[in-house]
Protein backbone atom coordinates (compact mmCIF):
# COMPACT_ATOMS: atom_id res chain seq x y z
CA UNK A 1 0.00 0.00 0.00
CA UNK A 2 1.06 3.38 -0.68
CA UNK A 3 1.85 5.34 2.68
CA UNK A 4 -1.26 6.85 3.32
CA UNK A 5 -2.78 3.44 3.79
CA UNK A 6 -4.71 3.19 0.26
CA UNK A 7 -4.05 0.77 -2.59
CA UNK A 8 -2.04 3.29 -4.83
CA UNK A 9 -3.72 3.70 -8.49
CA UNK A 10 -0.13 2.12 -10.30
CA UNK A 11 1.90 0.03 -8.69
CA UNK A 12 5.49 -0.51 -10.48
CA UNK A 13 7.89 -3.69 -10.35
CA UNK A 14 11.93 -3.42 -11.35
CA UNK A 15 13.36 -7.22 -10.73
CA UNK A 16 16.50 -5.30 -11.54
CA UNK A 17 16.96 -1.66 -10.25
CA UNK A 18 20.04 0.54 -10.47
CA UNK A 19 21.90 3.28 -9.29
CA UNK A 20 22.44 5.55 -12.29
CA UNK A 21 25.25 7.68 -12.35
CA UNK A 22 25.80 10.28 -15.19
CA UNK A 23 28.97 11.49 -15.56
CA UNK A 24 30.27 14.48 -18.35
CA UNK A 25 33.85 14.79 -19.98
CA UNK A 26 35.67 16.17 -22.56
CA UNK A 27 37.16 13.65 -24.24
CA UNK A 28 37.24 9.89 -23.43
CA UNK A 29 40.76 8.94 -23.30
CA UNK A 30 40.66 4.61 -23.46
CA UNK A 31 43.58 3.34 -21.50
CA UNK A 32 44.18 6.54 -19.33
CA UNK A 33 43.51 8.58 -16.52
CA UNK A 34 40.01 10.19 -17.34
CA UNK A 35 38.56 13.26 -14.77
CA UNK A 36 35.06 13.93 -14.91
CA UNK A 37 32.42 15.91 -14.00
CA UNK A 38 29.52 14.44 -11.83
CA UNK A 39 25.82 15.21 -13.32
CA UNK A 40 23.64 13.17 -11.71
CA UNK A 41 22.66 10.77 -9.77
CA UNK A 42 19.27 8.78 -9.10
CA UNK A 43 17.60 5.62 -8.73
CA UNK A 44 17.59 3.58 -12.42
CA UNK A 45 15.39 0.98 -13.75
CA UNK A 46 12.33 1.31 -16.13
CA UNK A 47 9.81 0.69 -12.96
CA UNK A 48 11.66 2.93 -10.40
CA UNK A 49 11.32 5.84 -13.33
CA UNK A 50 7.89 4.83 -14.56
CA UNK A 51 6.98 5.77 -10.69
CA UNK A 52 8.94 9.08 -10.22
CA UNK A 53 6.93 10.30 -13.28
CA UNK A 54 4.36 9.27 -11.84
CA UNK A 55 4.94 11.06 -8.67
CA UNK A 56 5.58 13.98 -10.51
CA UNK A 57 2.71 13.77 -12.60
CA UNK A 58 0.65 14.21 -9.07
CA UNK A 59 -0.77 10.31 -9.41
CA UNK A 60 -0.59 7.49 -6.65
CA UNK A 61 2.11 4.78 -7.19
CA UNK A 62 4.17 1.96 -5.06
CA UNK A 63 7.70 1.11 -6.62
CA UNK A 64 8.62 -2.88 -6.01
CA UNK A 65 11.88 -4.16 -6.41
CA UNK A 66 14.78 -5.52 -4.91
CA UNK A 67 17.69 -3.48 -3.92
CA UNK A 68 20.82 -4.67 -1.22
CA UNK A 69 23.76 -2.84 0.44
CA UNK A 70 24.94 0.60 0.43
CA UNK A 71 23.66 1.53 -3.35
CA UNK A 72 20.21 0.18 -2.23
CA UNK A 73 20.08 2.29 0.38
CA UNK A 74 20.70 5.24 -1.82
CA UNK A 75 18.14 4.56 -3.72
CA UNK A 76 15.59 4.45 -1.17
CA UNK A 77 17.12 7.73 0.25
CA UNK A 78 16.71 9.49 -3.27
CA UNK A 79 12.94 8.12 -3.53
CA UNK A 80 12.06 9.48 -0.42
CA UNK A 81 13.54 12.84 -1.18
CA UNK A 82 10.96 12.91 -4.09
CA UNK A 83 8.45 11.57 -2.20
CA UNK A 84 7.92 8.33 -3.85
CA UNK A 85 6.03 5.39 -1.85
CA UNK A 86 8.22 2.14 -2.17
CA UNK A 87 8.42 -1.26 -0.81
CA UNK A 88 11.90 -3.28 -0.73
CA UNK A 89 12.59 -6.69 -0.67
CA UNK A 90 16.30 -7.21 0.25
CA UNK A 91 19.19 -9.23 -1.28
CA UNK A 92 22.35 -10.10 -0.36
CA UNK A 93 25.05 -7.81 -2.86
CA UNK A 94 24.97 -4.34 -3.79
CA UNK A 95 22.67 -2.70 -5.94
CA UNK A 96 24.31 -2.32 -9.50
CA UNK A 97 25.82 0.88 -10.22
CA UNK A 98 25.43 1.67 -14.01
CA UNK A 99 27.49 4.91 -15.66
CA UNK A 100 26.84 6.95 -18.36
CA UNK A 101 29.64 8.60 -19.90
CA UNK A 102 28.91 11.77 -22.11
CA UNK A 103 31.66 13.02 -24.20
CA UNK A 104 31.23 16.44 -24.83
CA UNK A 105 33.81 17.17 -27.72
CA UNK A 106 31.74 14.17 -29.90
CA UNK A 107 28.83 14.63 -28.22
CA UNK A 108 28.38 10.95 -27.55
CA UNK A 109 27.09 9.12 -24.91
CA UNK A 110 28.08 5.41 -23.28
CA UNK A 111 26.64 3.27 -21.11
CA UNK A 112 28.46 0.83 -19.08
CA UNK A 113 25.70 -1.85 -17.53
CA UNK A 114 26.50 -4.58 -14.88
CA UNK A 115 24.16 -7.45 -15.16
CA UNK A 116 22.40 -7.16 -11.49
CA UNK A 117 21.96 -8.94 -8.55
CA UNK A 118 20.96 -12.62 -8.06
CA UNK A 119 17.25 -12.54 -6.78
CA UNK A 120 16.22 -15.98 -5.29
CA UNK A 121 13.25 -18.24 -4.42
CA UNK A 122 12.55 -16.23 -1.27
CA UNK A 123 12.19 -12.65 -2.61
CA UNK A 124 10.20 -13.32 -5.30
CA UNK A 125 7.81 -15.01 -3.06
CA UNK A 126 8.09 -11.57 -1.22
CA UNK A 127 7.24 -9.51 -4.32
CA UNK A 128 4.32 -12.02 -4.46
CA UNK A 129 3.10 -11.06 -1.33
CA UNK A 130 3.24 -7.14 -1.86
CA UNK A 131 1.55 -7.60 -5.72
CA UNK A 132 -2.00 -9.16 -3.64
CA UNK A 133 -2.88 -5.49 -2.42
CA UNK A 134 -3.65 -4.46 -6.05
CA UNK A 135 -7.18 -5.25 -6.37
CA UNK A 136 -9.06 -5.46 -9.43
CA UNK A 137 -8.94 -3.07 -12.17
CA UNK A 138 -5.37 -1.59 -11.12
CA UNK A 139 -2.53 -1.39 -12.83
CA UNK A 140 1.04 -2.64 -12.59
CA UNK A 141 4.15 -1.44 -14.69
CA UNK A 142 7.09 -4.52 -15.01
CA UNK A 143 9.71 -3.52 -16.67
CA UNK A 144 13.53 -4.03 -17.20
CA UNK A 145 16.13 -6.64 -17.63
CA UNK A 146 15.71 -10.38 -15.72
CA UNK A 147 18.21 -10.06 -13.19
CA UNK A 148 20.13 -13.48 -12.46
CA UNK A 149 18.67 -15.89 -10.68
CA UNK A 150 15.31 -15.67 -12.37
CA UNK A 151 14.43 -17.50 -15.36
CA UNK A 152 13.55 -15.01 -18.80
CA UNK A 153 9.91 -16.73 -18.03
CA UNK A 154 9.36 -14.24 -14.90
CA UNK A 155 7.41 -11.41 -16.88
CA UNK A 156 5.38 -13.98 -18.22
CA UNK A 157 4.27 -15.97 -14.72
CA UNK A 158 3.33 -12.56 -13.22
CA UNK A 159 1.25 -11.14 -15.93
CA UNK A 160 -0.91 -14.53 -16.00
CA UNK A 161 -1.03 -14.37 -12.13
CA UNK A 162 -2.13 -10.84 -12.07
CA UNK A 163 -4.03 -11.33 -15.12
CA UNK A 164 -6.45 -13.95 -13.31
CA UNK A 165 -6.91 -11.35 -10.20
CA UNK A 166 -8.36 -8.59 -12.69
CA UNK A 167 -5.33 -6.68 -12.84
CA UNK A 168 -3.78 -4.51 -16.06
CA UNK A 169 -0.35 -5.08 -16.63
CA UNK A 170 2.31 -3.18 -18.64
CA UNK A 171 5.15 -4.19 -19.63
CA UNK A 172 8.73 -2.71 -21.00
CA UNK A 173 11.39 -5.11 -21.74
CA UNK A 174 12.84 -6.77 -24.67
CA UNK A 175 14.72 -10.13 -25.94
CA UNK A 176 13.51 -13.20 -25.06
CA UNK A 177 11.54 -11.78 -21.74
CA UNK A 178 9.40 -9.75 -24.34
CA UNK A 179 9.37 -12.78 -26.66
CA UNK A 180 7.67 -14.97 -23.76
CA UNK A 181 5.64 -12.54 -21.80
CA UNK A 182 3.03 -12.15 -24.83
CA UNK A 183 1.50 -15.44 -24.49
CA UNK A 184 0.22 -14.38 -21.16
CA UNK A 185 -1.90 -11.57 -22.94
CA UNK A 186 -0.53 -8.31 -21.22
CA UNK A 187 -2.90 -5.41 -21.77
CA UNK A 188 0.06 -3.40 -23.25
CA UNK A 189 3.50 -3.85 -23.92
CA UNK A 190 5.85 -1.28 -25.35
CA UNK A 191 8.97 -2.18 -27.32
CA UNK A 192 10.88 0.50 -28.93
CA UNK A 193 11.36 0.00 -32.89
CA UNK A 194 15.36 -1.75 -32.45
CA UNK A 195 13.22 -4.20 -29.33
CA UNK A 196 10.58 -4.65 -31.88
CA UNK A 197 12.55 -5.47 -35.19
CA UNK A 198 14.28 -7.87 -33.31
CA UNK A 199 11.19 -9.84 -32.02
CA UNK A 200 9.98 -10.11 -35.13
CA UNK A 201 13.36 -10.58 -36.94
CA UNK A 202 12.63 -8.01 -39.71
CA UNK A 203 13.78 -4.46 -40.47
CA UNK A 204 11.05 -2.08 -38.70
CA UNK A 205 11.87 1.35 -40.92
CA UNK A 206 8.53 2.93 -42.30
CA UNK A 207 5.23 3.52 -40.57
CA UNK A 208 3.89 0.73 -42.49
CA UNK A 209 6.06 -1.39 -41.46
CA UNK A 210 6.37 -0.97 -37.60
CA UNK A 211 1.92 -0.56 -37.68
CA UNK A 212 2.62 -4.26 -39.40
CA UNK A 213 4.71 -5.15 -36.15
CA UNK A 214 2.49 -3.83 -33.85
CA UNK A 215 -0.27 -6.16 -35.31
CA UNK A 216 1.57 -8.78 -35.40
CA UNK A 217 2.44 -8.61 -31.74
CA UNK A 218 -1.67 -8.04 -31.04
CA UNK A 219 -1.95 -11.28 -32.57
CA UNK A 220 0.66 -12.60 -30.55
CA UNK A 221 -1.51 -11.65 -27.58
CA UNK A 222 -1.34 -7.91 -26.50
CA UNK A 223 -4.18 -6.11 -26.03
CA UNK A 224 -2.78 -2.86 -26.43
CA UNK A 225 0.63 -2.30 -28.21
CA UNK A 226 3.03 0.89 -28.73
CA UNK A 227 5.98 1.20 -30.77
CA UNK A 228 8.50 4.13 -29.52
CA UNK A 229 10.17 5.83 -32.66
CA UNK A 230 12.34 8.29 -30.85
CA UNK A 231 12.01 11.84 -32.40
CA UNK A 232 9.49 10.76 -34.81
CA UNK A 233 6.94 9.89 -31.70
CA UNK A 234 5.23 6.31 -31.16
CA UNK A 235 2.67 4.46 -33.37
CA UNK A 236 0.24 2.61 -31.31
CA UNK A 237 -2.38 -0.14 -31.88
CA UNK A 238 -5.32 -1.74 -30.51
CA UNK A 239 -8.78 -3.09 -30.47
CA UNK A 240 -10.56 -0.04 -31.59
CA UNK A 241 -8.12 0.87 -34.00
CA UNK A 242 -4.11 2.36 -34.15
CA UNK A 243 -2.77 6.10 -34.21
CA UNK A 244 0.64 7.97 -34.52
CA UNK A 245 1.45 10.68 -32.15
CA UNK A 246 3.94 13.26 -33.15
CA UNK A 247 6.42 15.25 -30.67
CA UNK A 248 7.14 18.80 -31.18
CA UNK A 249 10.34 19.74 -32.32
CA UNK A 250 12.94 20.04 -29.17
CA UNK A 251 16.22 19.99 -28.56
CA UNK A 252 17.24 16.84 -26.94
CA UNK A 253 19.46 16.79 -24.21
CA UNK A 254 19.51 13.12 -23.58
CA UNK A 255 17.21 10.25 -24.50
CA UNK A 256 17.94 8.22 -20.79
CA UNK A 257 14.55 7.42 -19.60
CA UNK A 258 12.40 8.92 -22.47
CA UNK A 259 10.92 5.67 -22.72
CA UNK A 260 10.32 4.99 -19.23
CA UNK A 261 8.38 7.99 -19.06
CA UNK A 262 6.17 7.42 -21.54
CA UNK A 263 5.02 4.40 -20.18
CA UNK A 264 4.05 6.49 -16.84
CA UNK A 265 2.35 8.56 -19.16
CA UNK A 266 0.62 5.62 -21.33
CA UNK A 267 -0.05 3.48 -17.85
CA UNK A 268 -1.62 6.76 -15.97
CA UNK A 269 -4.31 7.18 -18.74
CA UNK A 270 -5.22 3.58 -18.74
CA UNK A 271 -5.94 3.86 -15.15
CA UNK A 272 -7.91 6.65 -15.41
CA UNK A 273 -10.13 4.61 -18.48
CA UNK A 274 -8.65 7.65 -21.09
CA UNK A 275 -8.84 6.92 -25.13
CA UNK A 276 -6.03 4.85 -26.17
CA UNK A 277 -5.30 8.17 -28.62
CA UNK A 278 -5.04 10.24 -25.26
CA UNK A 279 -2.72 7.16 -23.78
CA UNK A 280 -0.28 8.21 -26.71
CA UNK A 281 -0.60 11.92 -26.37
CA UNK A 282 0.32 11.86 -22.54
CA UNK A 283 2.64 9.37 -23.17
CA UNK A 284 4.53 11.18 -26.10
CA UNK A 285 4.37 14.14 -23.79
CA UNK A 286 6.35 13.07 -20.72
CA UNK A 287 9.03 11.22 -23.47
CA UNK A 288 9.48 14.43 -25.10
CA UNK A 289 9.68 16.14 -21.64
CA UNK A 290 12.05 14.13 -20.39
CA UNK A 291 14.54 13.99 -23.27
CA UNK A 292 14.69 17.95 -22.74
CA UNK A 293 16.50 16.82 -19.74
CA UNK A 294 20.50 16.20 -19.00
CA UNK A 295 22.20 13.06 -17.98
CA UNK A 296 19.58 10.73 -16.10
CA UNK A 297 17.32 12.99 -14.77
CA UNK A 298 13.68 12.88 -15.66
CA UNK A 299 10.73 15.23 -16.99
CA UNK A 300 9.43 18.57 -14.90
CA UNK A 301 6.03 18.85 -14.99
CA UNK A 302 5.85 22.11 -16.60
CA UNK A 303 7.26 20.87 -20.20
CA UNK A 304 4.98 18.38 -19.33
CA UNK A 305 2.13 20.85 -19.89
CA UNK A 306 3.27 22.79 -22.02
CA UNK A 307 4.28 19.77 -24.58
CA UNK A 308 0.95 17.99 -24.20
CA UNK A 309 -1.30 20.52 -26.22
CA UNK A 310 1.15 20.26 -29.07
CA UNK A 311 1.48 16.40 -29.67
CA UNK A 312 -0.50 15.70 -32.84
CA UNK A 313 -2.19 12.24 -33.15
CA UNK A 314 -3.65 10.75 -35.97
CA UNK A 315 -4.92 7.88 -37.97
CA UNK A 316 -1.82 6.64 -39.78
CA UNK A 317 -3.14 6.48 -43.17
CA UNK A 318 -2.39 3.64 -45.33
CA UNK A 319 -4.85 1.39 -47.63
CA UNK A 320 -2.52 -2.00 -47.01
CA UNK A 321 -2.75 -2.00 -43.44
CA UNK A 322 -6.65 -3.38 -41.78
CA UNK A 323 -6.23 -1.08 -38.65
CA UNK A 324 -8.15 -2.73 -36.29
CA UNK A 325 -6.48 -5.98 -36.95
CA UNK A 326 -2.76 -4.15 -38.00
CA UNK A 327 -2.65 -7.41 -40.67
CA UNK A 328 -1.74 -6.32 -44.33
CA UNK A 329 -4.56 -6.86 -46.55
CA UNK A 330 -4.22 -8.89 -49.72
Amino acid sequence: MSSNGRVPTIVTVTLNPALDEAISIDCLQIGGTNRCRLESLDPGGKGLNASRVIRRLGRSTLALGFVGGVTGAMIRARLDDEDVPHAFDDVADLTRLNVMIYESSANRRTRLLLPGTPVGPEQLNALYRRLEVVQSGGVVILGGSVPPGLPDTIYRDLVAWLGERGVQTVVDTSGSALATVLSAKPTLVKPNTEEAADLLGRPLQSDTEVLWAAGEIRRRGATYVVISQGAQGALGLGPGGGWKAIPPEIVAQSAVGSGDSMVAGLAIALSERRGFDEALRLGTATGAATALTAGTQLCHVADVDRLLPRVVVKLPVDPSIDLISGEVRR
